[in-house]
């Protein structure tokens, strides 16, 4: 129980956009250091002109910038924009995103990718340009890389002429195709237009979302793959970073905070083997479906009806790797998954990923990402 004695902190958050997931996160941050969480720019676009308080958690952007600038009280922002202040930020690590989106399509079999995004939005363009990068850096060439782009209103005023001019852009990309998109709400809505116009999502086109909105994402025709993007996580460390600056502990030109993504949470719109090579479409669809058995390469000879030299071939003509190597990216990938997600015992992660032991298990980990399962567990505990 805290004190009736305990010296309440008086917090602003001031966003121009809602994600409530991140004003959960500093919620959960606030609730553990008694801090008040003042009401006044939670719910709307309302200015508190002449608020007083201790600190603020601000997304700076056209409707708030006057104000944030002018707001006299230590504050962070959650934001890439170009602010004419020196502040402490913490934000999503667009590079990072983008190059998630493109392993994860390209790990779909795909050899024709697309980015769907806002022209104008800074954090849009990074995520653009890192999924470009990431193609073109695995041996995509520039020549199968395509932009979708949004109507603008003014050219199409109505939401018939917008949906009817992203269709037609569709029409004209090559199939079967990936597409990523910086935004959820314009994944969703490609999504919707790709099945109006008489495509199949995910196997003529497929799509990948950003921020794992569940509303968004989980109430589509076609349910949306996403990217998770750690909005909780955002929140906390934006709120754990305001209160390190109000205690003096780091200074206003202090290094920004990435915030790493998770992973793609995959769903129906992404979940298909887009290989043209009828042997390894049918291995890699044996191996999604039974990574966590104790498979070797002579199990996978009756199901693509080829011989050892020959399967291992062309998995690294496809995909680049060995069939043996993709196994281990499957059974890493839903060990990390279960760590991020989970409570499930370290050694019982591994038995249900196929790792005979934990130390199998940590030992792979240790080798991708440079640390042991309980400290990669602990990197996203927040």
């Amino acid at each position: 129980m805290i004190s009736s004695s305990t010296q309440w902190k008086s917090i602003l958050v001031a966003l121009d956009w809602r994600d409530y997931r991140i004003i959960e996160g500093v919620a959960r941050y606030a609730a553990a250091h008694h801090w008040h969480l003042s009401n006044e720019m939670l719910l709307g676009r309302n200015i508190a002109h002449g608020w007083c308080g201790d600190g603020a958690i601000t997304g700076y952007g056209p409707g708030l910038a006057d104000f944030i600038v002018g707001l006299d009280v230590p504050k962070v922002d959650v934001t890439i924009a170009d602010i004419p202040l020196q502040i402490p930020r913490v934000v999503v690590d667009d590079e990072a995103v983008g190059i998630l989106a493109a392993d994860h399509l390209r790990n779909c079999g795909f050899r024709n990718f697309a980015y769907y995004g806002y022209a104008a939005v800074r954090e849009s363009q990074r995520r653009r340009v890192a999924y470009r990068d990431a193609l073109m850096g695995s041996g995509v060439t520039a020549e199968s890389i395509f932009d979708i782009r949004r109507g603008e209103a003014r050219l199409y005023p109505s939401w018939h002429d917008r949906r009817a001019a992203l269709a037609r852009q569709l029409d004209a990309l090559p199939k079967p195709i990936g597409v990523y998109s910086g935004q959820e709400r314009l994944a969703a809505n490609l999504v919707d237009i790709a099945v109006a116009s008489g495509y199949k999502v995910p196997e003529e086109i497929a799509v990948l979302g950003t921020d794992n909105i569940h509303y968004i994402c989980e109430c589509q025709r076609v349910p949306l793959s996403s990217i998770d993007t750690r909005p909780h996580e955002h929140g906390y460390r934006a709120a754990e970073q305001l209160d390190r600056l109000m205690r003096g502990e780091i200074g206003l030109d202090a290094d920004p905070i990435l915030i790493q993504p998770a992973g793609v949470v995959r769903r129906r719109s992404t979940d298909v083997v887009a290989v043209s090579h009828p042997p390894v479409s049918r291995t890699l669809r044996y191996l999604r479906d039974h990574f966590q058995d104790p498979i070797t390469v002579q199990d996978l000879l009756p199901i693509s009806r080829m011989s050892e030299r020959g399967l291992q071939k062309a998995f690294v003509r496809v995909l680049g790797r060995t069939p043996g190597a993709e196994l281990r990216r499957l059974r890493l990938r839903h060990a990390k998954r279960l760590l991020r997600e989970t409570d499930e015992k370290v050694a019982a992660i591994a038995q249900a990923c196929g790792y005979s032991t934990s130390t199998n298990l940590g030992a792979a980990l240790k080798r991708e990402a440079g640390m042991t399962p309980r400290a990669y567990r602990r990197s996203f505990s927040k």
